[in-house]
């Protein structure tokens, strides 16, 4: 026989699903803040290394000339994304903290031994 049996986490006693949920949402919080600085540092730091060679050079390997828009487009990738990620992982504990409860359904196989 084949039944599946609902368990709930979470509940009016039990809060640790909101616990969980605000945690993410303070650490996706901090992410969010520390991604938005690294962009922020390297839009000054562009602007720096465009006026001077020996930044751009220590700073981006490059000579100020060579730091075309395709380049520069390149050093923001990787924030950009880092950004869009603690962005989605905001949203998520968002979803946990104000769902207050999980229910996971489980398969269970009973045998009937006759």
């Amino acid at each position: 026989m084949h039944r599946i049996v609902l368990l709930k986490i979470g509940g009016k006693r039990l809060q640790l699903i909101k616990i969980v949920g605000a945690l993410i949402v303070c650490a996706a919080s901090l992410g969010v803040l520390d991604s938005i600085a690294t962009l922020f540092r390297i839009i000054k730091q562009v602007e720096i290394a465009k006026t001077s060679e020996q930044i751009a050079l220590s700073v981006f390997g490059l000579p100020p000339t060579a730091l075309t828009s395709d380049v520069v487009m390149g050093f923001f990738m990787l924030p950009t994304a880092i950004f869009m990620l603690w962005l989605a992982v905001f949203v998520i504990g968002a979803m946990v903290y104000r769902s207050g409860g999980v229910i996971l359904p489980v398969e269970e196989n009973v045998e009937i031994s006759k």
